[in-house]
């Protein structure tokens, strides 16, 4: 091969290269990925909730057609405790009642580790909002005896008071012989603490006396 056509071949060789290097697509270091906006968005959603009161947060859950019943109902479940009920009828145009409702109807979503908010998320009811609210605590009592007792006795005076109070006036509705029988029944086969046997003491004096 002579020396002009060796010239050539490198030549050639030499552009083909930088057209390849040229024609190489390059990432943008300034252009975020996916995976940072996704974790951007979350991090905003995050902060938002977190600037939000309790009765906001509760509406807002309440409100997220993209949830489902089981997530919606322990979203809602897990920021009870503390909420006041007429503040959410001032920033909602008064959907207290249907919000309860709406627990009182997917009770049975309810999970065990949320009776203590359930119990603690009494403030601001009244009349109608009071009864259902009782309902709610007492299916779910009735449902699960053993988790609703344990959530009453390790809880401050005034919310076990309340919400032995709203349980007794909602169980009252039946034949208080006929339901003391049936905690009677279900006690006998426990190992309850002296705190969770206070309870059920209480509670049998509350369906003497509901009013």
């Amino acid at each position: 091969m002579s020396k002009g056509s060796v010239f050539v071949s490198v030549a050639c060789t030499i552009l083909l290269l930088a057209v390849t290097i040229g024609c190489t697509p390059r990432a943008d270091p300034a252009a975020p990925s996916e995976a940072s906006n996704e974790v951007s968005k979350h991090s905003a959603v995050s902060t938002q909730r977190a600037q939000q009161s309790k009765e906001e947060l509760v509406l807002s859950f309440y409100k997220d057609s993209s949830l489902s019943d089981e997530a919606k109902v322990r979203h809602i479940t897990d920021h009870l405790a503390g909420i006041h009920w007429g503040k959410m009828n001032e920033i909602s145009e008064h959907l207290s009642m249907e919000i309860i409702e709406y627990l009182y109807n997917q009770r049975a979503l309810v999970p065990s580790e949320s009776f203590s908010n359930v119990i603690k998320g009494t403030a601001g009811l009244d009349g109608a909002l009071t009864e259902e609210y009782d309902n709610l605590m007492g299916d779910l009592f009735t449902r699960d005896r053993t988790a609703m007792t344990r959530a009453l006795a390790n809880m401050d005076k005034a919310n076990r008071v309340q919400g032995i109070g709203g349980i007794g006036y909602a169980l009252s509705y039946r034949d208080p012989k006929e339901v003391k029988k049936e905690i009677q029944q279900w006690q006998a086969g426990q190992q309850l603490t002296t705190a969770e046997k206070d309870v059920i003491r209480a509670l049998f004096a509350k369906l003497d006396n509901p009013y």
